[in-house]
């Protein structure tokens, strides 16, 4: 399994349980965008979670396939 399909599998099971306690979609989501920059900045330092966010940014369109580019 790669590293998108763990994550997505990880999402998906975040939702589910949101789900059974009544919690929003969206807020389920926010969380996990929350938890994963801070896990992320304590794993790779500041200034790679700065880097990582501005490129997710400037590809928050969807012109871009990122997982695709990124599944190498």
């Amino acid at each position: 399994m790669s590293k998108y399909q763990h994550a997505n599998a990880a999402i998906e099971q975040a939702l589910e349980a949101g789900s059974a306690e009544g919690l929003d979609r969206a807020d389920v989501l926010l969380a996990l965008i929350v938890a994963s920059v801070s896990a992320y900045r304590s794993e790779a330092g500041t200034a790679a979670t700065r880097d990582a966010l501005r490129y997710e940014l400037g590809e928050v369109e969807g012109a871009t396939d990122t997982q695709f580019i990124r599944s190498r």
